[in-house]
């Protein structure tokens, strides 16, 4: 499809596409920034491919007969190629002797079922096993061709579900992916984008297919590696030391299987698990830097022995007991977890066995979790940095957040969020004693995302200026803030409120007990 001689393709068409691609390519690399918004663009693409002699000879592109794509650079050949089925990027290699091996010029590398021909958009996450086989063989013969013609392939991704009785099959094609040098590799094991929760895990875990690390033993430049919707088997003997990355999705995790995997991963920075279905205990070793788990369930308690680990994020369907063990190095933590009796455990047990080196804290609350807030809290000695995260609260007080700052003796840096809050009016059940305002002679900065003027809120914001004695700002937004999910849905609440919002910032800059202080309303 690249050649002028072809018939079937204009000479305009061949120019939008590759112009296209072209700029776009060297956008990226941040080497050229050029909008083609006029022919004349295109023909200033086309002058740069041919030599002044060239043009001038060439009165009439088809009896110039110019191969104009093969003139392009490798590397602007394989951006195309990348963004094309494989099909076509296997015919492209009859079009000439320069296309031959072009397509071996490709660093990412896609299959799924769209590769055989199959379009999976009527498909649940299962296909028949005839396309399963033929997958493997085409892939497999791909690959084949792919070999000694490219000494790395930066990134190979593959989506395809599999039985078990295809796994002599399966291992001969990663036995290709290995020799092929693979920095990144993603394994998705459905037809498409499917993930189940953890709790649909345990309906149907005889479907997954199991892949044993083994088969990637031979895979020593592997850099990255994601696993989706299956079985992971770990292996005694393996050593992935160039590992540095592992994500797991929709995986089914055995007792003693993760422990094991990190043992296999000596050099292993960065542990990402979501949707998982866990075993009842889990324990984090090794030189891991970085682990998060998100909406995972099946877990009762975690115990942290990784002297490496930095930032440690969590998200259960249950509540999780968390066991500190070996952390030195641990400054950020981010937790979250169902159920009501989470935020007692958070503001008391949990308070209690965190690390004292730990400097920032982010707490999730989910529906009703927001009403359960103790009281009566332990005392985060150390803590400089804490975000709340309020998502989907209903009939939440957010005055009950005042307690949090006096946990907090030495907090620099307060961000609160709401996120699609619901109350009910006149209810009554808020009726309470004006706040004690309790100095805080640390607090600096203070940023309310999902901030919409309410009796509540401005409770709090008062609270919060009397008795921060060197607070410089107060952000009250009805926007995001920081690296958090978007708070607000909609158009500007203030377009039509500006006299109110006037009136909100005259009253809380009055109450201000450092002169200091700047409120901004946004």
């Amino acid at each position: 499809m690249f050649i002028v001689e072809f018939q079937t393709i204009k000479i305009h068409s061949f120019f939008c596409v590759c112009a296209c691609v072209y700029l776009q390519y060297f956008t990226m690399s941040g080497k050229l920034i050029l909008g083609l918004l006029t022919w004349g663009g295109i023909d200033f693409l086309r002058k740069r491919l041919l030599s002044k002699k060239e043009e001038k000879a060439s009165t009439n592109v088809h009896d110039a007969k110019m191969d104009y794509a093969s003139q392009l650079p490798d590397e602007v050949l394989s951006y195309i190629l990348e963004r094309m089925t494989l099909k076509d990027v296997v015919k492209t290699s009859i079009l000439s002797r320069r296309w031959r091996y072009v397509f071996a010029s490709m660093a990412k590398l896609r299959f799924s079922l769209d590769t055989i021909g199959v379009f999976n958009y009527y498909l649940d996450h299962t296909c028949h096993p005839y396309y399963q086989r033929k997958f493997l063989q085409v892939v497999n013969q791909f690959l084949q061709l792919y070999l000694g013609r490219r000494k790395v392939v930066v990134d190979l991704e593959m989506h395809i579900f599999i039985v078990r009785e295809l796994s002599s099959e399966f291992g001969q094609l990663m036995h290709s992916v290995s020799q092929l040098g693979v920095e990144r590799l993603h394994l998705n094991f459905s037809c498409g984008k499917f993930f189940p929760t953890s709790g649909a895990i345990d309906l149907c875990p005889n479907m997954f297919f199991e892949f044993s690390l083994e088969l990637l033993s031979q895979a020593s430049s592997l850099k990255y590696l994601s696993l989706s919707v299956c079985i992971v088997k770990p292996s005694v003997t393996l050593r992935l030391n160039s590992l540095k990355s592992l994500f797991l999705t929709s995986v089914l995790v055995k007792s003693g299987q993760l422990e094991s995997i990190l043992s296999s991963c000596l050099n292993l920075s960065q542990l990402i698990i979501k949707h998982c279905k866990l075993p009842l205990e889990l324990c984090i070793s090794g030189a891991v830097r970085t682990v998060l788990f998100a909406d995972c369930g099946g877990l009762k308690e975690i115990d942290l022995q990784a002297t490496n680990l930095r930032r440690f994020e969590c998200l259960f369907d249950d509540k999780v007991r968390f066991y500190f063990s070996s952390v030195p190095s641990l400054e950020r933590v981010k937790i979250g977890l169902r159920g009501d009796a989470s935020m007692p455990y958070i503001f008391g047990e949990f308070a209690t066995n965190i690390p004292a080196q730990v400097k920032s804290l982010i707490v999730t609350a989910f529906y009703t979790q927001a009403t359960h807030l103790p009281t009566e809290m332990q005392i985060f000695g150390n803590l400089r940095m804490l975000a709340l995260l309020f998502e989907s609260t209903y009939d939440s007080d957010i005055v009950k957040v005042s307690p949090v700052l006096d946990a907090c003796p030495v907090l620099q840096y307060l961000d609160i969020l709401q996120h699609k809050t619901y109350r009910q009016k006149a209810r009554g059940s808020h009726i309470r004693s004006p706040l004690s305002p309790t100095y805080h002679t640390e607090l600096k900065e203070v940023r309310f995302g999902g901030f919409h003027g309410t009796r509540e809120e401005i409770e709090l914001a008062i609270y919060i200026l009397t008795s921060a004695t060197v607070l410089d700002q107060m952000l009250l937004s009805q926007y995001s803030i920081g690296p958090y999910y978007k708070a607000y849905y909609g158009h500007d609440i203030w377009e039509k409120r500006e006299p109110e919002r006037v009136s909100i910032q005259q009253l809380l800059l009055g109450q201000a007990v450092s002169s200091s202080t700047v409120v901004i309303i946004q």
